[in-house]
C-alpha cells in the first residue's frame, strides 16, 4: 500500500476533535527543523491537549499567524509568551502565544519504539541541544560578521 500525503491543515478539524475529546492523535511531521530528533516522513509524534502554560522543552504544535502549523521545541518561557527554536534551526521565533498553541507532543514513535518526552534520558537530550544552540547561533553570528569584513576589504582593495 502507498503512503499519501495529506495536509496538516486539512486533517486538524478532526485531530481537534480526538485531542479535545482526551484522546491521543499521531502524525508524521513532513518538515526538517526538528532534526535529529524527528525524521521527516519517517517517524511519527503522538500529540494530546495542551496544558494551560508550556514549560520549557515542550515540543508544542502552534498556529503562526500566516497560518503555518509549526512544531517546535519551547527553548526559554518569557512572560508574554515563548521563544521556540527547531532543533536544527539556531534562529529563535518570539512571542508565541498561548491562544496560538493547539496540542503537545507527548512523544513519538522511532520504528516501532516508542520515545516519552518526559524521560530523563530525553531531557538530558533537550539541554545538550538548547545549549549546543546558543554556541551555534554565537558562532554564525561571528561568521557573518567575518565576512562582511572579507566584502569590504575586497572592495577597497580591488
Amino acid at each position: 500500500m502507498e503512503n499519501s500525503q495529506i495536509a496538516l491543515s486539512e486533517l486538524w478539524p478532526v485531530m481537534k476533535e480526538q485531542i479535545d475529546c482526551g484522546k491521543t492523535v499521531i502524525f508524521s511531521p513532513n518538515g526538517t527543523s526538528m532534526l535529529p530528533l524527528m525524521r521527516p516522513n519517517i517517524d511519527r509524534v503522538m500529540l494530546k491537549k495542551a496544558p494551560k502554560k508550556l514549560k520549557k522543552y515542550d515540543i508544542p504544535l502552534y498556529l503562526r499567524d500566516n497560518g503555518q502549523f509549526v512544531l517546535h521545541r519551547v527553548v526559554a518561557v518569557l512572560e508574554d509568551g515563548y521563544v521556540m527554536c527547531g532543533d536544527h534551526q539556531y534562529k529563535r521565533e518570539y512571542g508565541v502565544k498561548d491562544g496560538q498553541i493547539l496540542a503537545i507532543a507527548c512523544g513519538m514513535y522511532k520504528g516501532d519504539d516508542f520515545v516519552p518526552f518526559d524521560g530523563k534520558k530525553y531531557i538530558n537530550y533537550c539541554k545538550k541541544q538548547v545549549a549546543k544552540k546558543h554556541i551555534y547561533g554565537e558562532y554564525m553570528r561571528l561568521r557573518n560578521f567575518a565576512g562582511r569584513i572579507k566584502k569590504k576589504l575586497k572592495r577597497q582593495f580591488l
